[in-house]
């Protein structure tokens, strides 16, 4: 639909996995039915390591953009897909960034050998996790929520609290998901409007025995800035992805009832292409921004608020392109064999992130305070 900078990626062995993964997508639609065929062909086509060190998306090669085109396009195939594999990949940058040389070998193996399959899961209610001492060991006590690829998940990356000598505060875990019981994953919770198929569960980890090799960095990194915030536009591209197969799905729909001369669809359609091209210009310039700015102190306010104003406006954009869509299709495209339905539900479970209203805030608060500064000056 748009032109992109992904070639070097999206080849014809990476085309022809999206394109499989999107013609499994119906079949997907089901609450307790977990993606695991989508993510071998994502292993086969060599998308699990792309980030690893000497891939084509190292993380030290500075290659945002292109991974944010290619997390665009993995989210138009399936939303769901693009979600667990984002997980996949911000685990992995969060090893990038904080693992020991010791640890980066060993987990980077797991990936590069074993097709593992990286998530984090940070969300909890009141029976959240801590790290506890058990005897002359820790151990977890607590559960998360919104567990993401719960099911197929090999390694998942969790926070949870700690109070012990040497480390006290919010601590990040890498612990093994087979490690953990099929009676500890709760998959009846999962009754949702949309992305049924990301299997985003709620998992008990109570009693796993701690290896404190699996401790990544020192209490209170998990939110270290401008990569917590900054991380953002890894998500605002998967939800562009599914944006853009609506605005696709749309003009197929009304080409197929030969609507496209019809003057009020076509001031819908100018809407949608119009919303759907900003948001490409979005995301392109916040992957240019943050290779540019992240290692510099001075710029992360900058940098976190412009993710801030990019998921901003990716959300706007997917409610935009979603109204203006239904009203192109009416109730005839939101019926069998089309798959705009699942769309909508799947983007608009997916557009509701957290903290919507403070990010709106925190992007005020640096504009005010970039004024004042100015005028101070």
């Amino acid at each position: 639909m748009t032109e992109t900078t992904t070639e070097f990626i999206i080849d014809e062995n990476v085309s022809a996995c999206l394109g499989q993964i999107k013609k499994m997508a119906t079949a997907s639609d089901i609450a307790d039915v977990t993606p695991v065929e989508e993510f071998k062909l994502l292993a086969k086509a060599g998308l699990l390591k792309i980030t690893l060190p000497n891939q084509l998306l190292d993380f030290k090669q500075k290659h945002t953009k292109k991974l944010l085109q290619l997390l665009k396009e993995v989210g138009k195939a399936n939303l769901s897909v693009g979600r667990i594999f984002e997980g996949h990949i911000n685990a992995l940058y969060l090893v990038h960034l904080f693992a020991t040389d010791s640890q980066k070998n060993t987990w980077y193996n797991k990936v590069l050998n074993n097709d593992a399959l990286f998530g984090v899961w940070n969300t909890q209610t009141s029976n959240g996790v801590k790290f506890v001492p058990d005897n002359q060991h820790l151990q977890i006590a607590g559960a998360k929520t919104f567990c993401s690829g719960a099911a197929i998940v090999t390694h998942a990356l969790i926070t949870g609290n700690i109070d012990i000598q040497h480390r006290k505060g919010w601590q990040m875990l890498i612990m093994e998901m087979s490690k953990i019981g099929e009676a500890n994953i709760d998959k009846s919770c999962w009754k949702t409007l949309g992305m049924k198929a990301s299997g985003s569960f709620n998992v008990d980890f109570t009693g796993y025995k701690i290896d404190n090799k699996e401790f990544l960095a020192e209490p209170g990194q998990y939110f270290k800035q401008p990569f917590f915030n900054g991380g953002a536009i890894r998500f605002a591209a998967v939800q562009l992805g599914g944006i853009e197969a609506i605005a696709e799905e749309t003009l197929a729909y009304l080409r197929l009832l030969g609507r496209m001369e019809d003057p009020l669809q076509n001031t819908r359609i100018a809407h949608i292409m119009t919303a759907v091209t900003a948001g490409n210009l979005w995301i392109s310039q916040a992957g240019d921004n943050f290779d540019k700015w992240v290692d510099e102190p001075a710029k992360s306010a900058d940098l976190i608020a412009f993710a801030n104003m990019t998921r901003t406006a990716i959300e706007e954009t997917g409610i935009l392109v979603m109204k203006e869509s239904n009203e192109c299709v009416g109730a005839r495209g939101l019926m069998h064999p089309f798959i705009i339905e699942r769309l909508y539900r799947d983007l608009s479970f997916y557009l509701r992130q957290p903290a919507p209203d403070a990010t709106k805030l925190d992007i005020a608060t640096y504009f005010f305070n970039k004024f004042n500064e100015e005028k101070s000056a």
